[in-house]
């Protein structure tokens, strides 16, 4: 942003201070500057001439040689504009000047005039073209100044750019220093000015504004407050030039007289504007609202058709929409030579409504700028008055009586209580309370003594960034200035203090990493259709900083995929990988406060061999039970007891997939990623996923383990072997033959798994190994064959099992 330094002496002292100091004092207080340039030193040696006679160059076809008077001396100067001519008022440039652009050199470089001969003809200086002087694109020819200049006028002083603009750099928050006004509250406080109060001098003349104009705000929640004025007989024509002058020097292209006073007064004092034609707004009406649902295109001031959406705020009269809110007006209502009647909107838009409209017509304005960040609410009526002065003084207008304001709620300062003790224990500064009384005073921010140690502030609405009491203190450690305060101080160690051990964390990533797992860790945000293929219902951002940061992620999938991905194109294709986070998630419960929640979940990711090829082996891939088994030694970690594995159909995630049930409870899912997930991401490659519920699991984290005696009687060991329907789960056999062993079971495991010759078509051949045992005494063969027949008949009953073999 550019702030110049002429604008800002209107608005507080600068006599006497340097461009240097109020460049570094800026800095020190928040306000970057970035860069600064004095101007009436850069167009040293440039002033304005009078070409008195133009003749043929003797040697040279396409130049001339021109008798320019430069205020009581002729000089001779060779040109080769096309445009040159006797009695022209020219920009020239004499011997030694510095032209600020060479339109001749590719890097446009700088250039000295020298006195110089050119095809034989002596040239005691140069008539210069805008892209030459830095002060435009054309260089087809000279620029050619009105009768108003003066010939020996120094440049700078006719152009009014006698004059240093600084380009500042502002944080977000700091929206009240979007303009000269912001920008001189800072500068007062720093060289301890007041700010000059510019009074407003206005004359009220005919009807009513509310005769002739309605304004109805539909929309309070995108618009909380709306205020307009209306300019009666107006004449619109260019701009005076102190006003040119003005809007020119910050880099605002001068258009005409009104709305070059909109734009000016958005540049003094913060606050956006816009002018109607008011005769081309139908019923004189205004409706601020939503667009309706036939509402999808609007044509904006720049000629181009813009899409809407019905979360957008629209400035509309009763039969079409005239310019969206805060962003851009409309064609269809622009000031034009013809235009008489000037209705002034001065508006308080919500910020983050407009940063979303903004972000969706792909169109920032200054407008705009200033509303995403915040404007003072109470800012509307003040900016009314003063862009009504500038209007009614510059197009001869008359300003109608009264102003239309719509306000949803009245705009108080808030009440914010600063402890002074506070304020030094956080800075490391020894401040008397009324030496912070005048600190935050100077910039504007009222306070009473509530007590000797305690102070109540009241921060004005043009501070929207102020919320709580380290805010305040924040203000007073910049205005105070950092480079006051000591860069040395004490500190107290407690040494009796025991240090915290490993968390449950610390130790869960040892585990892992002791496994041979690396660690990733991978953003939350990602793109909107990458969180809403794994669950439509996902949390979408507000204003995300791009589209590939659009949204909250609902399961750590993603970012595990987009890691695989990044070590398959580095040619690295076996993986062993996990990660700990946060997924976010829209939750069903009214009870849950804005309905997000947080849940931490820890991942397990394999890809590529689990062994590489080796002389005595060949290489061997990662599958579902490798998954499964680095899943079991995590729970094992956990000291969990028991728990299931429940094996379920393809989705779009997975196409071999399981979840985890402990106590009941659904804490997990994993299995093998399906192909239109590794498509979505560009893998190449198979992938298993696990993801598991962090914190459930880590509450059913049993502290010690129970450990049992060593056996006092052998084990018995047997195998059966049973023929069942295909999709028939193992899991849920093993289980059956568990509650059929009672009191003497010890282990179960599935040794074969086979379907082929000499099984029916649609079955599956089970093989279980068993161990069966006692406390009291060695078992029997009665025991088995007990055992047996009662697991033959559970089976059957349950599965439509055959049991196909025994073995004792």
């Amino acid at each position: 942003m550019k702030i110049s330094r002429k604008w800002l002496q209107q608005l507080v002292d600068l006599s006497g201070v340097k461009d240097d100091d109020i460049a570094s004092r800026l800095t020190m207080l928040g306000v970057e500057v970035e860069s600064y340039e004095n101007f009436a030193t850069k167009y040293d040696g440039f002033i304005v001439g009078v070409v008195l006679e133009v003749e043929k160059h003797p040697n040279a076809d396409k130049l001339k040689v021109c008798k320019v008077d430069v205020g009581g001396e002729v000089k001779s100067i060779v040109c080769g504009a096309p445009n040159v001519a006797a009695g022209q008022k020219v920009p020239v440039g004499l011997v030694g000047a510095m032209v600020p652009h060479n339109q001749h050199d590719p890097d446009g470089k700088p250039f000295q005039l020298t006195r110089a001969k050119i095809r034989g003809v002596e040239s005691e200086g140069m008539i210069c073209s805008a892209n030459e002087l830095g002060l435009g694109d054309d260089k087809s020819g000279i620029m050619v100044f009105d009768g108003a200049a003066n010939q020996g006028t120094p440049l700078s002083d006719y152009l009014g750019l006698n004059d240093t603009v600084f380009e500042i750099s502002l944080t977000p928050n700091r929206a009240d220093c979007l303009s000269h006004l912001g920008v001189a509250r800072e500068l007062a406080a720093a060289f301890s000015k007041k700010p000059i109060q510019k009074r407003v001098k206005i004359t009220e003349d005919g009807p009513s504004i509310n005769e002739s104009v309605k304004v109805d705000v539909a929309a309070q929640d995108l618009c909380p407050r709306y205020s307009a004025r209306l300019v009666r007989k107006v004449k619109v024509g260019p701009s005076p030039k102190w006003l040119k002058d003005g809007v020119e020097s910050v880099g605002i292209r001068s258009i005409n007289n009104v709305v070059d006073a909109t734009n000016f007064v958005m540049l003094e004092l913060g606050q956006p504007l816009h002018a109607f034609d008011l005769k081309r707004i139908t019923g004189h009406k205004i409706i601020v609202r939503r667009p309706a649902k036939d509402e999808t295109k609007f044509t904006t001031l720049d000629a181009k058709e813009r899409n809407i959406t019905p979360d957008m705020v629209m400035i509309c009269d009763r039969e079409k929409i005239v310019a969206i809110g805060g962003v851009m007006g409309g064609m269809n209502s622009e000031i034009s030579e013809d235009t008489t009647e000037v209705l002034i909107e001065s508006a308080n838009f919500n910020q983050s409504s407009i940063r979303r409209t903004s972000k969706a017509l792909g169109l920032s304005t200054e407008a705009s700028y200033r509303f995403e960040r915040g404007v003072d609410p109470n800012l509307t009526i003040r900016a009314l008055d003063r862009v009504s002065e500038i209007i009614a003084q510059t197009s001869g207008g008359k300003l109608a009586p009264g102003i239309i304001d719509i306000a949803a709620t009245k705009f108080l300062p808030k009440r914010v209580e600063l402890h002074v003790d506070h304020v030094n224990r956080l800075l490391g500064t020894r401040l008397a309370t009324g030496e912070i009384i005048r600190v935050l005073e100077s910039i504007e921010i009222p306070c009473d003594k509530k007590s000797e140690t305690v102070i109540m502030c009241s921060v004005p609405t043009f501070r929207g960034d102020i919320e709580r009491d380290v805010d305040l203190i924040e203000e007073v450690g910049r205005v105070y200035g950092y480079e006051q305060i000591a860069d040395s101080f004490q500190t107290k160690l407690n040494f009796d203090t025991r240090f915290h051990g490993n968390t449950s964390l610390d130790e869960l990533r040892d585990l892992l990493a002791g496994a041979g797992f690396n660690e990733i860790m991978t953003n939350s945000l990602q793109p909107a259709d990458v969180a809403g293929f794994h669950d439509t219902a996902f949390v979408a951002l507000a204003n995300p900083i791009s589209e590939d940061m659009a949204a909250m992620r609902t399961t750590l999938l993603p970012g595990a995929l987009q890691t695989v991905g990044v070590n398959l194109a580095h040619g690295l294709k076996d993986m062993k990988l996990f990660e700990i986070g946060r997924v976010y998630v829209v939750s069903e419960k009214e009870q849950v406060i804005g309905r997000f929640v947080e849940s931490p979940k820890v991942s397990i990711v394999l890809s590529g061999a689990a062994d590489p090829t080796s002389f005595d082996r060949k290489e061997s891939k990662f599958d579902i039970f490798d998954l499964k088994t680095e899943i079991e030694r995590l729970l094992t970690f956990l000291k969990l007891d028991s728990w299931d594995f429940i094996s379920y159909d393809t989705t779009k995630e997975y196409e071999q997939s399981l979840k985890l049930f402990v106590n009941g409870m659904e804490l997990g899912i994993g299995g093998r990623v399906g192909k239109a997930a590794l498509q979505k991401l560009s893998v190449d490659q198979d992938v298993y996923f696990a993801e598991l519920d962090l914190t459930s699991l880590l509450a059913l984290r049993k502290s010690t383990k129970r450990f049992k005696t060593l056996p006092k009687f052998p084990f018995a060991s047997i195998d059966l072997s049973f023929i069942v329907e295909g999709q028939t789960p193992a899991a849920e056999m093993m289980n059956a033959l568990r509650n059929a062993a009672g009191e003497m079971f010890r282990d179960i495991s599935v040794f074969d798994i086979y379907s082929g010759e000499g099984i029916p078509d649609g079955k599956k051949s089970i093989a279980f190994s068993m161990a069966l045992g006692s406390e009291e005494r060695t078992l029997n063969d009665g025991d088995i064959a007990g055992f047996i027949e009662k697991a033959e008949k559970t089976m059957k009953v349950k599965f439509s099992a055959e049991l196909r073999r025994q073995k004792n």
